[in-house]
């Protein structure tokens, strides 16, 4: 059984549970209280680390964080591709994200922490070095992405938190499409 990391959304204590396909996501209520303003400004956002750098995702597009689970592997040229996990009854692809930021590859062990979001009306599986907290952002703090970086075409922007400087990244320009192309017909859409 995957365990899930719990985040508490009133403080930076954060929990860990043993769930079955039947436990609904910690994040459910934050979704819900967000997906009307997901095409809006970001106000809330899930933090989480890769090579040191603090990162975003819009709390709306999270569904769920959870520990390193097995994998099915994937014979794919595609590095960032890692493979394939079942959730709910749904087959998910999981991408290494430091892969797909072309970062430095590190190590997985069992508590490294996956970051299941949804996409283009599927769900994915993003594997990041450490999970932080749910923030809130500062009214009018995203600052439009910079052309300098090369990041810029798949990201919303960067924001000034206490943590420091965290970049928040765009889902759906982050995720390639192909990524999909693993998952059955059937499957993958949302879990």
């Amino acid at each position: 059984m995957p365990r899930t990391k719990k985040i508490d959304t009133n403080g930076p204590v954060a929990t860990d549970a043993v769930t079955d396909d039947a436990v609904s996501s910690p994040f459910e209520e934050e979704i819900a209280l967000n997906e009307a303003a997901s095409d809006a400004a970001v106000d809330r956002a899930v933090t989480f680390r890769l090579a040191g750098q603090l990162y975003g995702l819009p709390i709306a597009v999270v569904q769920e964080v959870q520990q390193l689970a097995e994998l099915l592997p994937l014979p794919d040229d595609d590095p960032a591709l890692v493979g394939l996990i079942e959730i709910r009854g749904s087959v998910v692809p999981v991408l290494d994200l430091r892969a797909l930021l072309k970062l430095e590859d590190a190590d997985y062990t069992l508590e490294t922490p996956m970051v299941f979001c949804r996409t283009r009306g599927h769900v994915v599986c993003l594997i990041v070095d450490s999970v932080e907290d749910v923030v809130d952002l500062p009214p009018g703090g995203v600052q439009p992405p910079s052309s300098v970086y090369t990041l810029a075409d798949r990201m919303l922007g960067t924001v000034r938190l206490a943590q420091g400087i965290t970049v928040l990244l765009d889902i759906d320009r982050l995720v390639p499409a192909r990524a999909f192309d693993v998952v059955p017909e059937d499957e993958g859409g949302e879990a």
